[in-house]
């Protein structure tokens, strides 16, 4: 297993404004994806991303792995269809 450390957005309710951030460590074999979004929260609009598992849940996180974000900067990048291959250690 292969874990790394995400700050996630919980909520009560899907739509509530009030948010605790939370450490949580995934398994980065069960990540499907990540993308970036913007998050609304009661300060205002934040960088965040959804990351999605392969159970089927979805997290906001206003925080990932370095790992991840030079990725996802990587392919902002590159040309529409090129392949980007996952370069975990």
């Amino acid at each position: 297993m292969n874990f790394l450390k995400f700050k996630i957005i919980q909520t009560r309710e899907e739509h509530s404004l009030e948010t605790n951030l939370v450490d949580i460590l995934f398994n980065i074999d069960h990540i499907v994806s990540v993308k970036p979004i913007k998050i609304v929260l009661s300060d205002g609009i934040i960088n965040g991303y959804w990351i999605r598992l392969t159970n089927g849940k979805k997290y906001k996180a206003t925080e990932i792995p370095n790992e991840l974000k030079s990725m996802l900067s990587e392919t902002e990048h590159m040309e529409v269809g090129a392949e980007v291959a996952p370069q975990f250690h």
